[in-house]
């Protein structure tokens, strides 16, 4: 019986399983500039590994995160232009904000029906003042922050370290999380059960045995948990 459900937080807390690069990249569109996939994907991949070793990231909030890996961005693609670096700001911060009021109050029904709750994402340092900012630390036993315990997806060593510091068994856990490869298989691997958030999008899956609950919406959870008999008895 699934008695702690630990959620990753990029692509699955602060949204419904669309991972940030293609936010981005819709918000570059959107605003006119038509650079490859793959341009973008390298201004994200520098904004990715400064955000690793700012220090300064390591106690930002949600909207200070997003200034700086938006400059960053821009830095690398030698675009300086107010208005864009506004767009993408305020573009990625908004539907942020709408999912994360949405999902406080899905925390706050799975912890009124007993079940613990945690967070296992790789971060910069700032994850758990990204759940103090997103309104989600009352609802949360751990936050294991990949920056700040030394263990990185998709090692299972991290979700495994989650599981020491809530004292159970990883038998009676499930990771919630939007990505195949971090978190469905480093998660049963550990022995974990899984939940993927495939978003509204059909994905195929690389492995179906590795995956117990196929979720579209965050907020399918409860009832999936129910109808999968997964639920608390």
């Amino acid at each position: 019986m699934i008695r702690t459900l630990l959620f990753d937080m990029g692509g699955t807390l602060d949204g419904e399983g669309v991972h940030w690069l293609d936010r981005f990249l819709a918000l570059y569109q959107n605003f006119g500039v038509q650079l490859p996939r793959e341009t973008i994907r390298g201004a994200f991949d520098e904004a990715e590994r400064r955000s690793a070793q700012d220090e300064g990231i390591a106690a930002a909030d949600l909207a200070r995160m997003i200034d700086l890996h938006v400059e960053w961005q821009l830095a690398h693609l030698e675009l300086k232009d107010p208005d864009l670096e506004q767009h993408l700001i305020d573009g990625f911060i908004a539907p942020v904000r709408q999912a994360a009021a949405e999902n406080a109050q899905l925390l706050a029904t799975l912890v009124a029906r007993g079940f613990e709750l945690g967070v296992v994402s790789n971060g910069c340092g700032n994850v758990e003042r990204l759940c103090e900012d997103l309104g989600y630390m009352p609802f949360l036993s751990v936050v294991v922050d990949s920056r700040r315990v030394g263990l990185f997806k998709p090692d299972p060593a991290i979700f495994r370290h989650a599981a020491e510091k809530l004292g159970g068994d990883p038998g009676t856990m499930m990771m919630v999380g939007d990505s195949f490869e971090r978190d469905v298989v480093p998660a049963k691997k550990a022995g974990m059960t899984t939940a993927w958030l495939e978003g509204a999008a059909a994905r195929e899956c690389p492995d179906p045995s590795l995956v117990d609950l196929h979720l579209c919406r965050l907020a399918d959870l409860p009832a999936a948990l129910s109808a999968a008999s997964l639920a608390l008895a």
